[in-house]
């Protein structure tokens, strides 16, 4: 997918479409993870997912979204800066807890997205996305303290892509006995 020719010169920057692409669909999956209804995830939502999740940044920005207690527009939403914005909290399980039916059904959501992939895709070019998506619904299950569902996404996200961050942190999570501390209201 990403061609060696793509360098104009060979000291110039490397581009990176994963990043960018995850970034220009980092809206529409935050839409796709919250949006109402219980009804089977579109085929383009699921795609919007998985390429949103092909990136750790877009990530910690989907993880900070679906935790967020007052359920901000999904249009609001902007990407994580690594070099500018502080680590989500609910990503360790700090901070106000979020909404369990919000998390809930994001993570079936994200599930639901790797589930279509595995159906329909699996080309190496999505592998990433795919995992990343997992990774997230394995974080929901941990965030919601659903261990033993938690463990299962997150082995499931590794044997997809065995050096996903996310879902190498929840399993040490899980296997530690490490669950989240939400303040409760």
């Amino acid at each position: 997918m990403i061609p060696t020719t793509t360098r104009v010169h060979p000291e110039a920057a490397v581009r990176y479409p994963r990043e960018i692409a995850a970034a220009v669909t980092l809206r529409a999956a935050c839409a796709a993870l919250v949006r109402p209804g219980s009804s089977a995830l579109p085929r383009p939502a699921a795609i919007a997912v998985i390429t949103a999740c092909g990136a750790l940044a877009p990530r910690f920005a989907l993880l900070a979204f679906v935790a967020a207690r007052d359920a901000p527009d999904p249009r609001t939403v902007t990407a994580f800066d690594p070099f500018h914005d502080p680590t989500p909290p609910a990503l360790r399980g700090c901070g106000p807890e979020p909404d369990r039916d919000r998390v809930r059904i994001a993570g079936d959501r994200c599930a639901e997205a790797w589930q279509r992939w595995r159906a329909d895709d699996l080309s190496a070019d999505t592998v990433t996305g795919a995992a990343g998506a997992l990774a997230m619904a394995s974080w929901c299950a941990w965030a919601l303290g659903s261990v033993a569902r938690a463990q299962t996404r997150a082995q499931y996200a590794l044997e997809t892509r065995p050096d996903d961050p996310l879902a190498a942190l929840v399993l040490r999570s899980v296997r530690a006995r490490s669950g989240p501390a939400w303040e409760r209201r």
